[in-house]
């Protein structure tokens, strides 16, 4: 409590106020309201009377009236204006505002107190609030988080004062100090009353993918997607959970020091594995609802938050390529407990467990030699499997599709087709049947040797091509090999560039071996082979005139036909040593060759541009009837040997 003397603010010590306090005119006073008259409030000011203040009062330097807004119990800031003859003390108010306001406004800032602001407008920046006096308060200083300022306006708040300047008149509030003061008050406490365990109520305020995050009361605790239901959670967690919404849930850890808290929701109810080997056994059968379909099998929930695998193998004792070929997710089965781990939290059920095993009694049933219908299952490349029964399937290997040789055993079956086939083999210990779909039909190899030899002409219709040649039908199931080399006398790249698929054509036996079934046919053998045509067309000695096609450094090719060309060695070019041929050649260029060699192993000729020009100036000496200096040479050499017979 202050008392203004001779124009100056006094407080007022302990003693004071004590009972029997004497209040003076001009006396500024915080009182407090005891009660609510017809026309006062009644304050007590620790005075040996209460204080009467008006419920309206005239504003200081104005003609407008002001009305007391106060409940008992408030704190107000009053002035004594007047102690009238019967004792009472009359208090105003208005007259106090401004100095208590300040008085109020330096408290705070020093001691850090809380004051109570109104709210008056929005200006730039932020707020102008009552707190006594006009008060800034900036917009980043209003929440801990951005707030839309307008929802404040004529509201009452909560503030500190952060700046104040009485000279200046300049006050700045903050909200934004009160707000996190008591958020780190209720996180302490919260930290204090926290224990392992313990189950709390809380607000929804966040949802994520991994889980949602929930207010405690001033700090936010996380219950991951592992924690929400003893059933694996592969739903939308926003389906599952409400912005706003209260929860109960239970503390599994928490950290002060980091401020996390780890909360559970399924951990209000039992853990479905504590018992589980009381419960559920091996060898027990089980009902259960199929959540989820993958390609190594299928997940059945036998009880809520108790989930068993059936892996693909235990579906069937048949062939199952993917899980829906057998069950749908929603359906309702029967399975047997296969294996119950309660550590690893796993239980392995198995379907085909509860019904009969039809290979218990296989060799009494089908019998080796005997005929059945397949229905092909599966296709590789190593051969079929087909069913011959649900539970019991078959293997025809590649080499029992045909008698013929098979590559592609699609091109014999294909999947769900029903044949007829031979059982070769039983071995119920290992579960395995061989077929044989060829063996149900004569083996045409064996009468191959008597009715074909090597070089006969036979009709062939080509099946296949392929890069290294064509395969071709001789007969039903006999198929023969026509290599690339042996499909035309000239350079063949693939087999397309002379055959089609269905085409029928003559071929010549040149390989024939029924043991191994291996037929080897040519059709170049009967075609005219060109090399008897050019040899015949360019004899030893013949001259002709061509153009050279390629200069390399060892001489020049000669095109003599197109497909045929002839070489001119290097040595054969002139008679002049030449270390290059470009020197004296080139491309495109037209001479007059010498065939001077034939090798038939080789198909190769061997031409000469020396010797043609030699043969061309002694043909050109001849004719003019001169003699060179070789013939008189040559004949000088004659007379000489001549004349050593004698």
């Amino acid at each position: 409590m202050f008392s203004v003397e001779n124009g100056e603010k006094v407080e007022l010590t302990p003693e004071d106020l004590g009972e029997i306090r004497i209040a003076r005119p001009g006396d500024l006073i915080k009182g407090k309201v005891v009660k609510k008259g017809e026309e006062n409030y009644f304050i007590n000011i620790n005075s040996k009377s209460e204080g009467l203040l008006p419920l309206r009062e005239k504003m200081v330097g104005k003609e407008e009236v002001v009305e007391n807004q106060l409940e008992e119990g408030d704190e107000a800031w009053v002035v004594v204006t007047n102690i009238d003859e019967q004792g009472y003390i009359w208090l105003s108010r208005e007259q106090a505002r401004y100095q208590g306001a300040w008085i109020d406004i330096e408290e705070s800032q020093i001691q850090n107190k809380t004051l109570t602001a109104k709210v008056k407008k929005r200006v730039k920046g932020g707020l102008i609030v009552d707190v006594g006096v006009n008060a800034f308060l900036p917009a980043s200083c209003v929440d801990i988080t951005p707030r839309n300022l307008d929802e404040f306006i004529d509201k009452t708040i909560p503030v500190k004062i952060i700046e104040a300047d009485r000279k200046a008149k300049n006050v700045v509030v903050s909200r934004k100090a009160v707000v996190e003061e008591e958020k780190e008050r209720q996180k302490k406490e919260l930290f204090d009353s926290l224990e392992i365990g313990q189950i709390r109520t809380g607000t929804v305020r966040n949802i994520t993918d991994f889980g949602v995050f929930i207010d405690l009361g001033g700090v936010d605790g996380l219950l991951h997607i592992s924690e929400v239901s003893w059933r694996k959670t592969n739903d939308d967690l926003e389906e599952l959970f409400h912005r706003g919404e209260e929860i109960e849930v239970k503390v599994i850890a928490f950290d002060p020091e980091k401020e996390e808290i780890s909360l559970s929701l399924k951990r209000l109810q039992p853990d479905p594995w504590e018992d589980i080997e009381e419960r559920i056994r091996p060898g027990d059968i089980v009902k259960g609802k199929v959540v989820s379909l993958r390609d190594f099998g299928v997940f059945v929930e036998i009880e809520e938050g108790l989930e068993g695998l059936i892996r693909i193998s235990d579906l069937s004792w048949g062939y199952v390529r993917h899980p829906q070929e057998v069950v749908q997710v929603g359906s309702i089965v029967e399975s047997r407990v296969l294996e119950v781990d309660k550590d690893k939290r796993r239980i392995s059920l198995g379907i085909k467990q509860v019904l009969p095993d039809p290979w218990e009694d296989i060799e009494e049933r089908y019998h080796v030699d005997s005929t059945v219908k397949v229905r092909i299952s599966s296709i590789t490349h190593r051969g079929v499997w087909g069913e011959i029964e649900e539970g019991v399937e078959g293997r025809i290997p590649l080499e029992e599709l045909s008698w013929k040789r098979v590559t592609r055993p699609s091109e014999i079956v294909r999947r769900n087709q029903v044949v007829e086939a031979k059982i070769v083999k039983i071995d119920a210990e290992s579960r395995q049947i061989i077929l044989s779909i060829r063996q149900l039909r004569p083996n045409p190899w064996e009468d191959i040797a008597g009715k074909w030899g090597i070089g006969d002409i036979v009709e062939a219709k080509v099946q296949r091509l392929m890069s290294f040649g064509a395969f071709v039908e001789l007969a039903p199931e006999i198929e023969g090999l026509l290599p690339l080399s042996e499909i035309d006398w000239g350079p063949v790249k693939h087999p397309n560039q002379f055959l089609k698929k269905g085409q029928v054509l003559p071929l010549k036996i040149i390989e024939l071996n029924p043991e191994e079934k291996r037929i080897v046919v040519s059709r170049k053998a009967t075609l005219p082979d060109p090399w008897e045509e050019i040899k015949s067309k360019y004899p030893v000695g013949s001259i002709h005139s061509r153009k050279i096609v390629k200069l390399v450094d060892f001489g020049a090719f000669v095109e003599l036909e197109k497909g045929w060309d002839g070489l001119v060695h290097i040595s054969e070019i002139s008679d002049q040593r030449i270390s290059s041929p470009s020197l004296v050649l080139k491309e495109g260029q037209e001479v007059k060759v010498k065939v001077i060699r034939i090798d038939d192993q080789e198909k190769k000729i061997g031409l000469s541009i020396k010797q043609a020009s030699q043969e061309e100036e002694k043909e050109h000496a001849s004719s003019d009837g001169r003699i060179t200096l070789g013939d008189m040479v040559g004949s000088k050499l004659t007379d000489l040997l001549n004349s050593l017979k004698k």
